[in-house]
């Protein structure tokens, strides 16, 4: 039996999402038999032909391969399978064909034997010891030098590899390695403890003939978070220009040298440190991860093609016919579970993107390191003229993509989410002195502003898909709660506000204080879950708090390190106080012709002394946008001839900080308020906000979104934006209610869940009279549910918070952290965050007041040309 077309006898094919492009370049070319441990599948429309073998087995092997080999005048055998690769050439050698020396192939699969090659070749530049004891791994890596790595010998992929800092993390780092085991690997007594270098990883594919490697493909590896090396990404671009190409290129072939390895495509890893390469793995077959189709869809340069080439005793092309960039990113889900469903783009969705190609299937299971190896749901490529066009394409393409799985509930709480830009802060190549900004953590004026709190070591980051969500569906909330009154009340605003909890003097007040246009101010407090951002609350008015946002931003972008990030990835930041004080300009045109405006930053008297550092903290801000400006409180002002005095000076504008539910139902209440009023109502006093913005921006107008009672007052897109954004919230009542589309009696319901509750007062800010059910026993909670009932409280479905990563205080290791975000919106227009961080996700109650450290957030801005937002 005789073919016209040169066979490729293929041993082991892999996964199909992982390798189909490399059996379909070879089926274009070549016959291509397959040797598998099991019959084709989706191989079935490449390969002609078929044989079923052990291929990691060498006795088992050399049969099939040779009944391959004699039916036609011309075949190759080809591997791009790990753990085949030592069989392959075992079974090559005896049957004449060109494959790797078996001497070589071994070497190649053992990081033990590659590292003793290399130093019996005097290249070891990495310090290594074998262990089979934790003993012996602790003695290890006591004499190389924390911190170490810690691997299985003979596995790939990255598993069971770990990064130990210290004992206690070095005995978890070898009981993973030591335990972890693939099918097909095989198994060594001992474990490899080595130094950690530190700098960029690089892979580097070459194609080798009569023992010279010529490096062809350079990737760059993009590292999950420590303590593993999950592989997250590729990216292959041009890297002949790099000042290490030629210190690389060197390392390369000394290292096939030492190890012996003459034909063949590789795949080697390392590491550019601050004193040259340093080699980490050598192994004897094609690049994994889809690294040698991101070099084609670059370069144009086919290596499976190449490999075949070299197997038929030919010299590969492999000169490269274009020069673009090339880039995958693996999406994962944010916690262990069974996939449910993978939502990606079409690639005509986004700019620059080439494919976006599910891994999974509904069913799968995933789990996260160290539990799992490449739990991996979905991987996205681009192609582009440049890295940058690679990265922001991936970032886009991110964000339309979703990876739906189910599992426990509890695994939601404290999932790591993050965004692209958050994951290349704590990218490998960053070294940790890096992973933070200075400039407001420890100084004792931001400690100041921060209510005596702790400033978080680096911003948040936004991504543009985020601040697009948060603006639409923000803006959206805000116009339905001021549609409230009108939809549900018939206009009535005294009715409107007896319903949110307010008192009639409260009542009173507020409405005589009522204008025709709300100012256009909120702030949202949200968390991020695994499905995205939803609210606790929705704060209206000028009393917003959480200015301080600007002007930790403008201190941080003067870390030059940190301005060089943020410029690289395009990060700008609003001026919130700009912003307001536009609004503040507009609704009061008296001011208009004062140079100088008197501005009062004026709080309750009760709550001054709380408050007063956050407010003097921005004085220099307002002083800057054009304001002349002091803190007080309501009793600091004293009245004379219709005008608002301070310290005997008249007050232009008092920015009302107080609010409603800090007024008792008493007459000291008129007595305070009603003298300003009556300043306002003459016009020689500016109030901003007018107290009926504190009709809207509170829980009871949140629970009446909730409500199911209400539902028919909303267009569908309305209903749908309620669903997403807002957590099942209700009344105080002894009544039933609707809850996962079934009727519930709420006060036994809420008594029986309490660890999925949490009660809230209608008007109260800041955390102040707020109750999480988790955080409280029974008996507690069951007496403050009853004494809220009919009060002007809401129940609250509690929310998941994810968590992201911070430096910690030791300045090497990374703790996960859960984010409050506080977003302003002003004008229709994303304003800024207020972002506060906590290590244990599941507190109550994330506030300045109980500790919570502050900080900013940066967002992506891809038309900004600097960094701070014009």
């Amino acid at each position: 039996m005789t073919s016209e077309r040169q066979r490729v006898i293929l041993v082991g094919s892999r996964i199909q999402q992982y390798r189909e492009y490399a059996l379909a370049s070879l089926a274009q070319h070549y016959e291509v038999t397959l040797v598998a441990p099991e019959a084709p599948t989706w191989q079935a429309r490449y390969v002609e032909t078929h044989r079923i073998a052990d291929t990691t087995d060498a006795a088992k092997l050399y049969a099939p391969v040779a009944d391959l080999r004699g039916e036609v005048a011309d075949a190759a055998i080809v591997t791009w399978d790990e753990w085949s690769l030592v069989a392959v050439s075992s079974v090559a050698k005896k049957l004449g064909m060109r494959a790797m020396d078996p001497a070589a192939a071994k070497i190649c699969r053992d990081k033990y034997a590659t590292r003793q090659a290399l130093e019996a070749a005097g290249m070891a530049a990495v310090r290594y010891v074998p262990a089979t004891t934790e003993e012996e791994a602790v003695a290890a890596a006591e004499s190389i030098g924390f911190p170490v790595v810690v691997k299985p010998r003979t596995l790939g992929g990255s598993f069971g590899v770990m990064m130990a800092r210290d004992v206690d993390g070095l005995r978890r780092a070898f009981r993973l390695a030591s335990t972890s085991r693939l099918r097909g690997a095989g198994t060594t007594a001992s474990v490899l403890i080595e130094e950690f270098i530190e700098g960029p990883e690089l892979s580097v594919d070459s194609v080798v003939v009569d023992g010279v490697a010529t490096p062809v493909c350079v990737a760059r590896k993009r590292l999950g978070a420590h303590p593993y090396f999950e592989e997250v990404g590729h990216l292959v671009t041009d890297w002949r220009h790099e000042p290490w190409a030629d210190a690389v290129t060197q390392l390369v072939q000394d290292s096939h040298r030492a190890a012996g390895v003459d034909y063949g495509v590789t795949h080697t890893e390392l590491r550019v440190a601050a004193n040259g390469p340093r080699l980490i793995e050598l192994n004897g077959r094609l690049g994994g991860d889809l690294i040698p189709h991101l070099n084609k869809l670059a370069t144009g340069v086919d290596l499976p093609l190449a490999a075949a080439r070299i197997a038929f005793e030919e010299t590969p092309d492999i000169t490269p016919t274009r020069a673009l960039s090339a880039e995958v990113r693996f999406l994962y889900p944010a916690y262990d579970g069974a996939v449910d469903r993978v939502v990606l783009p079409a690639p005509e969705d986004v700019e620059d993107l080439a494919e976006a190609v599910a891994l999974v299937e509904p069913g799968d299971e995933l789990l996260l390191p160290p539990r799992g190896l490449t739990p991996r749901s979905a991987a996205l490529i681009a192609v582009s003229e440049t890295p940058a066009g690679t990265r922001r394409a991936l970032d886009r393409a991110e964000a339309l993509s979703r990876t739906e799985v189910s599992g426990v509930a509890a695994h939601r709480l404290g999932a790591r989410v993050e965004n692209a830009v958050t994951r290349r802060f704590f990218d490998h190549e960053r070294t940790a002195a890096r992973q933070t900004v200075s400039g407001v953590r420890g100084v004792e004026w931001f400690r100041y502003g921060a209510g005596g709190g702790e400033g978080l070591n680096r911003p948040v980051f936004l991504s543009e898909a985020d601040v697009t969500g948060l603006e639409n569906d923000l803006n959206g909330l805000f116009e339905l709660i001021k549609a409230v009154p009108a939809r549900l009340f018939g206009g009535d605003l005294r009715a409107f506000a007896t319903a949110v909890g307010m008192s009639p003097t409260q009542a009173d007040l507020v409405l005589r204080g009522s204008v025709d246009e709300l100012a256009p101010l909120s702030r949202a407090d949200l968390y991020r879950e695994t499905g995205g951002f939803r609210v606790m609350e929705l704060n209206t008015g000028s009393s917003l708090g959480g200015w301080q946002m600007g002007e930790f931003a403008r201190a941080l972008i003067q870390d030059a390190e940190f301005a060089e990030f943020a410029a690289t990835e395009g990060l700008v930041y609003p001026d919130p106080l700009a912003r307001i004080t536009e609004v503040l300009r507009r609704q009061a045109p008296s001011l208009e012709g004062i140079e100088r405006p008197y501005l009062a930053i004026t709080d309750w008297p009760e709550g001054f002394e709380k408050s007063k550092c956050w407010m003097e903290f921005v004085v220099p801000a307002f002083e800057r946008l054009g304001f002349e400006t002091v803190v007080c409180h309501l009793g600091d002002f004293a009245y004379e001839d219709g005008n608002v005095l301070h310290q005997g000076r008249k007050v232009d504008v008092v920015y009302r900080m107080f609010l409603p539910g800090e007024m008792p139902d008493e007459p000291r209440t008129y007595d305070l308020v009603n003298p300003l009023l009556d300043a306002v109502e003459a016009g020689t006093v500016e109030l901003f906000a007018p107290l009926d913005c504190e009709l809207y921006g509170n829980k009871g107008s949140l629970a009446m979104l909730s409500d199911e009672r209400n539902r028919a007052v909303f267009t569908e897109a309305e209903r749908e934006l309620i669903d997403r954004i807002l957590p099942w919230t209700r009344f105080v009542r002894d009544e039933k209610v609707t809850f996962g589309g079934e009727k519930i009696d709420l006060l036994p319901y809420a008594i029986a869940n309490k660890d999925h509750l949490v009660l809230k007062p209608t008007l109260l800010y800041g955390g102040v009279g707020v109750t999480p059910g988790w955080t409280t026993d029974q008996k507690e909670w069951v007496a403050k549910l009853r004494q809220a009932v009919d009060g002007p409280y809401v129940l609250q479905h509690r929310l998941l918070p994810t968590t992201e990563r911070f430096l910690s205080e030791d300045g090497e290791t990374c703790e996960d952290m859960a984010v409050a975000y506080g977003t302003l919106m002003v004008d229709g227009r994303y304003a800024g965050t207020l972002a506060r961080g906590v290590t244990d996700p599941a507190v109550g109650i994330v506030s300045m007041l109980r500790g919570a450290q502050i900080g900013c957030a940066f967002h992506v801005d891809p038309a900004a040309e600097g960094v701070e937002e014009k």
